[in-house]
């Protein structure tokens, strides 16, 4: 019998899940394509089919969620609460565990309970983050944005600091108004499926200092004001804060774990978790990560907290970096996820210290990738500068199973970089979460390596690197 985490992760356009253990083995690992356009019930219905994948004898520890944000779902008010057995939210301490009662069999939980599940789910209705608002209709949480009121035309948006949620939610009730009259309230992804699980209604805040990302009293009051929505109802539609991390209720007597959204997931499962470690999370865009003990702002980066106390995550992103390249080979009339077949041309087109490649699939290809190469070391330049550190970058994500892709990234950003044995950072950050919660650990950090498994470095070949350094240094 083999015991582990149930972990889950909603993407854009799929859901991945995995079962992974104590010692960080990765036993099953299930990805499923959502239909298109995705609605609320397809992540529920996704989730379920994968569990149901997974073989009679693995033993479910617990389930963590983690997904992209800040998508919402709105729950209805004759919404029917799911029955559960629901405990207050909180760390159950180590001592407070019998192993015996909270270990169950993969066998999924009884049709009856499941299909009632999804059958409410079919009344919830999600706006993803990147869906697509009215013409005029602007979220980016900027001063000055302007957000057309249901019934009075337009209403002019406050400023909402970093949050990202409370644009969402403004576009959210312009684009579907009556859907927004009649919520009872508004989820993120992972605290929506964690809530059909359990019934607890929460939002999981990965660190204090996160609630400026998400909401604060303040802020509430000022969006109430400005969209003429009554305060204590915009409030009441959104779950209280409780720490990631943390039982927040149990499924079939099964823990689930208040996860996070995917980014912070990816940085606990690569282990970007203490000053001086960073990370290369790469799929649709791109983003690079450092650690760092003192809050430090430069030019074109981003500052957060660390999902632990006291540390900060300076990142540089390069929007669209997957997806453009996928939209290369589409036009160059390869499959758009036939990334290693087109890495191999790419690789062959010889290097050009000078002038522009041919106009070959090869050669705009090779120009191509040289390009993202050089935007990912102009990032890695300002992190390192900013920071002071000079990291090995763990990898994270699709582009991480390209081997060729990685070393050409080493030769042409002079970075050594860090492939895991697992390289779907999210999936490891939701095991170490719950391995945290059922109290296997005090330190975060220190349950995140012990997942872990480095499989090989990439790092620059010294004459390819100095031909790359040396065409850099000239753009």
């Amino acid at each position: 019998m083999q015991r582990g985490i149930l972990c889950a992760d909603i993407g854009t356009s799929s859901l991945k899940a995995a079962f992974i253990t104590e010692a960080g083995t990765v036993l099953k690992f299930i990805r499923l394509l959502f239909p298109q356009p995705v609605q609320a019930v397809d992540w529920v219905q996704a989730f379920f089919a994968a569990w149901h994948i997974l073989p009679a004898d693995y033993t479910v520890e617990a389930i963590c969620v983690s997904g992209n944000g800040p998508s919402l779902v709105a729950v209805p008010q004759n919404r029917r609460v799911p029955e559960a057995n629901i405990n207050s939210a909180g760390r159950i301490p180590k001592i407070h565990i019998n192993v015996d009662r909270h270990l169950f069999s993969a066998s999924l939980p009884p049709d009856d309970v499941m299909n009632g599940i999804i059958d409410a789910a079919k009344n919830d209705t999600l706006f993803l983050w990147n869906e697509p608002v009215s013409q005029g209709l602007t979220v980016s949480g900027q001063q000055g944005a302007t957000v057309p009121a249901p019934q009075d035309g337009a209403a002019s948006i406050p400023p909402t600091g970093l949050s990202l949620f409370l644009p969402r939610i403004a576009a959210f009730r312009a684009k579907y108004p009556d859907v927004f009259a009649g919520a009872a309230q508004l989820f993120s992804g992972p605290e929506y499926v964690s809530y059909l699980l359990t019934g607890a209604a929460v939002t999981s805040l990965p660190d204090p200092r996160y609630e400026a990302a998400y909401w604060s009293k303040e802020e509430l009051f000022r969006f109430s004001e400005a969209l003429h929505i009554d305060t204590d109802r915009l409030a009441g539609l959104l779950p209280p804060f409780t720490a990631a991390g943390t039982v927040i209720g149990r499924f079939c007597g099964i823990p689930v774990i208040a996860g996070v959204p995917d980014f912070i997931a990816a940085l606990i499962g690569t282990g970007t978790l203490t000053a001086g470690t960073a990370c290369d999370r790469a799929g649709s865009s791109e983003g690079i990560n450092v650690c760092i003990s003192q809050p430090h702002r430069a030019e074109k980066t981003l500052l957060l907290p660390s999902v632990m106390p006291d540390l900060w995550n300076l990142s540089s992103v390069i929007p669209s970096s997957g997806a453009a390249f996928s939209s290369f080979l589409v036009s160059h009339g390869f499959l758009g996820n036939d990334y290693i077949a087109a890495m191999e041309r790419i690789a062959a087109e010889p290097f050009a210290a000078s002038g522009a490649y041919p106009a070959t699939f090869a050669g705009q290809g090779r120009a191509f990738v040289e390009e993202l190469a050089f935007r990912i070391r102009h990032g890695c330049d300002l992190l390192e500068q900013a920071s002071g550190f000079h990291p090995v970058y763990t990898l994270s994500g699709g582009q991480a199973h390209n081997a060729i892709w990685c070393q050409m990234k080493a030769d042409m950003t002079g970075r050594t970089f860090a492939l895991p044995a697992f390289a779907d950072g999210e999936l490891i950050g939701d095991a170490a979460l719950a391995f945290y919660g059922l109290g296997r650990g005090d330190n975060l950090a220190a349950i995140a390596q012990r997942l872990i498994r480095i499989k090989r470095y990439y790092e620059p070949e010294p004459a390819a690197a100095q031909r790359y350094t040396e065409k850099y240094s000239r753009r």
